[in-house]
């Protein structure tokens, strides 16, 4: 699991323990904003910046088109 609750009186917060493009281990104060700006569009899954995939409009799960 790449997520950590961490618990505060009167606050809980879930906190990235790994990065979800390359598996990297972050330390317990490291800025993970700073690792993750590193990674482009395509290391998540997603389609690069400007270019929208042909098949945008399908519907997710096999379900009718509107």
């Amino acid at each position: 699991m790449s997520l950590r609750v961490s618990r505060t009186p009167g606050q809980d917060f879930n906190v990235l323990t790994h990065c979800p493009a390359c598996g990297y281990e972050f330390t317990p104060e490291e800025r993970r904003h700073v690792h993750l700006s590193d990674h482009g569009p395509a290391d998540f899954g997603l389609a690069p910046l400007g270019e929208i995939p042909a098949d945008h409009d399908a519907p997710l799960y096999g379900g009718d088109g509107r």
